[in-house]
């Protein structure tokens, strides 16, 4: 289980639902350049639900796009590499009871990606894998003072249409009691350092 550091500034409050932004290490040592090595980080959401009702939260990657500040202070572009379309499954889907909460996070990791055309050329990225084999990718990446936080958003609309595999009453079940909404967890420092 995997300690994540935790303090009020971190966490921002909507309609008595806690948003936390969670980073294992704020501290990260690039690795070298070389292939197989790399520096790991957790990184994600704690929702803690201090309401009085039962609500379902997603871990599904759509729900929870990460942003990237560089220490230049404009927000980075990522990319969302997938193999293919991943659909939502009920398991994306946690029910939060009053009073609880739920980490929803991923084993990120920084390395080095070579270029496919020249071989020497190598760009240092940050990759946050979701379980179902989408990759979202911060690059290029350099030492110094960056911002990290996640968007985490949810909507009812065209979820029924969208969301037909799943089992019709266990659906009604999920969309009667959605959180939705949109937020932006607080940012948090992630500092980038040579070894």
């Amino acid at each position: 289980m995997t300690s994540f550091e935790s303090n009020e500034i971190n966490a921002v409050e909507v309609d008595n639902v806690r948003f936390e932004t969670v980073v294992s290490d704020r501290v990260l040592t690039i690795p070298e350049a070389k292939r197989g090595f790399y520096t790991p980080v957790e990184l994600g959401i704690r929702i803690t639900n201090n309401t009085q009702s039962f609500f379902y939260f997603s871990s599904y990657v759509y729900s929870m796009f990460p942003e990237m500040i560089a220490p230049e202070g404009q927000v980075m572009v990522t990319g969302l590499h997938s193999e293919r379309l991943n659909k939502p499954l009920e398991s994306d889907y946690v029910l939060v009871v009053p009073g609880e909460a739920v980490t929803f996070s991923s084993d990120a990791f920084l390395f080095w990606i070579q270029n496919r055309k020249k071989k020497r050329d190598r760009t240092l990225t940050l990759n946050i894998p979701f379980p179902s084999e989408d990759i979202y990718a911060f690059r290029p990446l350099y030492p110094g003072l960056y911002r990290f936080r996640f968007k985490y958003r949810e909507s009812r609309e065209g979820m029924e249409d969208f969301y037909h595999w799943i089992e019709p009453t266990i659906l009604q079940t999920i969309l009667q009691n959605l959180w939705t909404g949109e937020v932006l967890t607080p940012l948090v420092e992630i500092r980038l350092l040579e070894s």
